[in-house]
């Protein structure tokens, strides 16, 4: 609190300005992404509206209490799977989602605080890479499976092609128009794959375009930068070229007509949770149940107080997702390579979040919690880097100096998203075939830097073709201990991703990912010696090691994304998702 004025000081304004439209852009393409599924899941209650007022709203509180404001919130892909599972959770339980969601988001809140208060955050210092690679790893195999499912679910299995609206006037052979409905249906899936295979491939070669020689380093920078926007803006545009357009058909983004500080239906933004409330979605699911199967609900559903108390389960587990999640993004957004200058305030700022985790169940919207990798990028824009030549002579590693420490950008860029709720008519453009490309480029670019990532393409490569001057790969560690290592990794990897997969089940899945540090803590050290696991799974260095930078050269430059590998290999803290721009959102 001390150094809460010093955070508000008007002072690098250009470099806040950069950094703000960096963080705006990594910020907003995540949102509609998870609008997007969330508006799917759970059938239209919870939507790109709410996520837009989640991420903007918690972020402005964040920039104005926050006692680390660099850290960037918003709503995660974790979250919209949590979210997912509550809305069958609540199906199952016969309770109203919003209410029954309000009381989870209450209750965490509540043990957000109270685990802040009794100094539980502390164990965050247990985490290291080897819980951080497979929480991104599993981060990175969600996005790309959701946007396969979307993309090939209707071209295999034919999902969503049958006709089920009403039929024109004066149609007279039914069948014939079913049959030409499909084939346009048909059509419009291989149009989105085709769009969505253009968006990923630009999207990559924008990524790396700073090993172009093309252009001068500052336009490579800002096309590196800017990659998943730039190729999601120029798709968009051919996409409106009178074939593609027709092909197309309606399959564009789904987002309410009406243009404001609106919900994605009909209802007031604050939620009854008091025992005995009426389902605010009540018309909805009728309106729904009409067209889907032609029976109206005869009884809207109604919040009983055991469907209150059954909330607290699903609660702890949010808990257990955000003291991991929020924590570890919290903790990258301050590592030690950025010699920052104020301190660190993790058990304020997890009541903060709890306290705002808190107020979001009252208005039914998702919850939201650090960022990874928007934190650390946000922290890395703010900051003057200089390319320091390795020893090896492979490749360069960067060297921070000088980070504005800000409150600004954080609040400008929140606050840029909140409003960005006044703009969904011009969301409405963008096909969903281009979204998934999207996806896909998130899942992707999520692997540069996971050293999980390289040790599992290691297991397939020619011995006498491996890296040597990989860190793990010494002399004092055999290459079985390596692949034992990678083995367990992938092992968890595969359990949460199916565990989040699984109906129901599925809301336990933070459990399993908060399971990982006392793994790591207690079971690893029965499988590898000390040395062993230092190769594997190195110690972060004490901050003061790397409090004071080396004097700065002539040579410093903007910041920006390292280019695999490179940025997989920079010494200091821990590492998800390296160099990629939107690994989660």
């Amino acid at each position: 609190l001390p150094t809460a004025g010093r955070h508000c000081r008007r002072s690098g304004v250009f470099k806040i300005a950069s950094a703000s439209l960096f963080s705006y852009i990594s910020s907003i393409l995540p949102a509609i992404v998870i609008g997007n599924i969330l508006d799917d899941q759970t059938d239209g209650q919870l939507g790109l509206p709410e996520v837009l007022i989640s991420t903007g709203g918690m972020g402005v509180v964040w920039a104005l209490v926050g006692g680390q404001p660099l850290c960037i919130i918003g709503v995660t892909m974790p979250v919209a799977i949590f979210t997912s599972v509550c809305y069958k959770l609540a199906e199952a339980l016969d309770a109203p989602f919003l209410p029954w969601l309000g009381w989870v988001c209450i209750f965490s809140g509540l043990m957000h605080i109270a685990l802040a208060i009794f100094g539980a955050v502390h164990f965050v210092n247990k985490t290291t890479a080897f819980s951080c690679e497979i929480f991104g790893f599993f981060i990175s195999v969600t996005y790309i499976w959701d946007a396969l499912v979307a993309l090939l679910d209707p071209i295999i299995t034919g999902k969503d092609l049958d006709f089920d609206g009403t039929y024109p006037p004066g149609t007279n052979d039914t069948v014939a128009y079913d049959e030409l409905y499909k084939t346009q249906q048909r059509g419009s899936a291989f149009t989105n794959l085709a769009l969505a295979g253009g968006t990923y491939v630009l999207c990559m070669a924008f990524h790396r375009a700073q090993r172009w020689r093309l252009f001068t380093p500052g336009v490579r920078v800002l096309l590196a930068d800017y990659a998943a926007a730039l190729s999601l803006g120029v798709l968009t545009a051919l996409s409106y070229i009178p074939v593609v357009d027709d092909a197309i058909g309606d399959k564009r983004l789904d987002v309410p007509d009406d243009n404001g500080l609106n919900p994605s239906f009909d209802r007031s933004w604050p939620v009854d949770l008091s025992a005995g409330a009426e389902d605010p979605a009540a018309e909805l699911i009728v309106e729904s149940a009409s067209n889907a199967t032609a029976a109206a609900l005869e009884e809207p559903l109604v919040l009983e107080a055991w469907q209150i108390a059954a909330s607290i389960l699903p609660a702890l587990m949010l808990t257990a997702l955000f003291f991991f999640d929020h924590n570890v993004s919290s903790k990258l957004a301050q590592d030690p390579k950025f010699h920052l200058q104020k301190p660190s305030a993790y058990h304020w700022d997890f009541s903060v979040l709890g306290l705002e985790v808190l107020l979001v169940g009252l208005f039914g919207v998702p919850p939201g919690n650090g960022l990874i990798p928007q934190a650390p990028l946000h922290t890395r824009a703010l900051a003057t880097v200089e390319l320091q030549e390795r020893a090896s002579g492979s490749g360069h590693k960067e060297t921070f100096h000088s980070v504005v420490e800000t409150r600004w950008s954080n609040l400008i860029q929140s606050t840029a998203v909140l409003c960005s709720v006044f703009a969904l008519p011009a969301i409405a453009v963008i096909p969903q075939g281009c979204l998934d490309g999207v996806f896909l480029f998130l899942g992707m670019a999520g692997f540069d830097g996971n050293e999980l990532w390289e040790r599992m393409w290691l297991m397939i490569t020619q011995p006498s073709l491996r890296a040597r001057e990989l860190r793990f790969m010494g002399a004092d560690t055999r290459y079985s201990r390596v692949q034992l290592y990678t083995a367990i990794q992938l092992a968890f990897v595969v359990l949460v991703f199916v565990l989040a997969k699984l109906p129901y089940i599925a809301v336990a899945f933070p459990l399993l990912i908060a399971v990982l540090i006392p793994c790591r803590i207690y079971w690893l050290p029965r499988l590898f010696t000390p040395a062993e696991l230092d190769a594997l799974d190195p110690p972060e260095p004490p901050p003061d090691s790397a409090r004071e930078p080396e004097p700065m050269s002539p040579r410093a430059e903007p910041a920006r994304p390292s280019p695999w590998p490179d940025g997989a290999a920079e010494g200091g803290g821990l590492h998800l998702g390296g160099s990629s721009t939107l690994s989660e959102a």
